[in-house]
């Protein structure tokens, strides 16, 4: 990967981790809950700040994020003891219930990053060998499984004999079965996401043997694109990475939308983030909105961020791709819809793209290509079948009618699909 490929996340990272820092108060289980809805696992917020930590340690950052990041850092892990030394937490722990794994993830990332609880880390192993909760049988959701086996081999907690290896559980997810994009909601597309992340420990090992994935992520990347969902977007960046790390036109494309969207003071804003909302608060509610409503998508991109430059250390053997200019011919229509675009704004792009198509550059056609077959699952999961018909108008002037994906979309149409 080139040095010129993480700018962007080199620009974003310090905002993120400066932001995050200025809200630690937030991720104060009882801070939440006096401001914000609670959470069925109070500390999932601060679980989802520690692996991002965690992760940060490991990647080359730029200077300005080191010193402000170990303020973080210690004080991440300050409220993590707090929790973790309460009656309530062992209490809770002891039940193995559903939220046992993340009971074990947060004494986990504390062994990890030198705040070691041994006898909870312990007390963990000997319920998860004993098969408290059943977690691992086979009843149980297979994302479930997939990640308390990650969480388990990474702190090196034995599990109950006979439980599948993380590679064996990976080719049973969404991503390991070659998950059609036609037919994910974007709950699946988080689970898709994370399976990838358990399996490859966020890009630090290499994805397990399973069903090819590098089209689905880049087609469900220039999706959540066009759609503007920066939560899923971040996410698929990473993923990006993970299966492929070389530069490409979509994934700038996708680092410079999450640039664009950060706000000044680092956050980045989530998908139910409202500035009108946030424009009538005042004081801590004003605070706490901005919180609830970015923290997540704002971590996300950190995330992405430290996988990126994470992987600035390590050959990757490619040919540069060129940075290719907006467009190559004078009035063709832009490469891509904008960003966040709604329905109307997706089928005058493609009937734009479906009345150019004949007399474009082939630089040009390469990239509509690559943003049809994303705009097109983008309106498959609107259920918008007048945007469906018009973004296969273009797709068979430029030539793919016979993809796999557009196939696919005809034959759903032709059977009354989104009637």
């Amino acid at each position: 990967m080139s040095g010129a490929g993480t700018e962007p996340a080199r620009d974003v990272l310090p905002g993120v981790v400066g932001w995050l820092e200025r809200n630690l108060c937030f991720f104060d289980p009882e801070m939440w809950e006096r401001h914000l809805p609670r959470r069925p696992f109070s500390a999932g917020p601060l679980l989802e700040l520690l692996g991002f930590l965690r992760l940060l340690s490991d990647t080359p950052a730029p200077a300005p994020v080191r010193p402000v990041s170990e303020g973080l850092r210690a004080g991440a892990l300050a409220l993590a003891e707090q929790v973790v030394d309460t009656a309530e937490f062992t209490r809770r722990l002891r039940r193995a219930d559903e939220f046992f794994p993340y009971h074990l993830n947060l004494v986990a990332l504390q062994h990890l990053m030198g705040r070691p609880r041994p006898g909870l880390l312990h007390r963990c192993e000997a319920l998860l060998v004993a098969g408290a909760g059943g977690h691992f049988q086979p009843h149980r959701p297979l994302l479930s499984r997939l990640e308390l086996r990650y969480v388990a081999d990474r702190a090196g907690v034995a599990v109950p004999q006979g439980v599948p290896g993380l590679a064996a559980l990976y080719r049973q997810s969404l991503p390991g079965l070659g998950a059609d994009p036609l037919a994910l909601d974007d709950t699946e597309v988080y689970a898709f996401t994370h399976a990838l992340f358990y399996a490859t420990d966020f890009g630090a090992h290499a994805l397990p043997p399973g069903a090819a994935v590098d089209d689905t992520v880049r087609v469900l990347l220039a999706s959540h694109l066009i759609g503007g969902h920066l939560d899923l977007l971040a996410e698929l960046l990473l993923c990006a990475d993970v299966v492929g790390p070389e530069e490409t036109d979509l994934v700038r494309r996708g680092w410079t939308a999450l640039a664009s969207a950060q706000r000044p003071d680092g956050a980045v804003p989530g998908p139910v983030h409202r500035p009108a909302v946030l424009a009538g608060l005042t004081g801590e509610k004003a605070e706490a909105y901005l919180f609830g409503t970015c923290y997540h998508t704002t971590l996300a991109t950190g995330l992405a961020a430290a996988a990126r430059l994470r992987q600035v250390s390590r050959p990757v053997p490619q040919a540069p791709s060129p940075c290719l200019p907006e467009s190559a011919a004078e009035g063709a229509p832009s490469p891509y819809p904008p960003v966040g675009a709604d329905p109307d704004a997706v089928r005058e792009w493609a009937g734009a793209v479906a009345a150019a198509a004949a007399h474009a550059t082939e630089p040009d056609r390469g990239r509509w290509v690559e943003a049809v077959a994303g705009a097109l699952v983008l309106c498959a999961r609107r259920r918008d079948r007048p945007g469906l018909e018009a973004v296969l108008g273009a797709a068979g002037v430029l030539g793919v009618a016979g993809s796999p994906l557009v196939r696919s979309a005809t034959a759903r149409l032709a059977a009354g699909w989104c009637g």
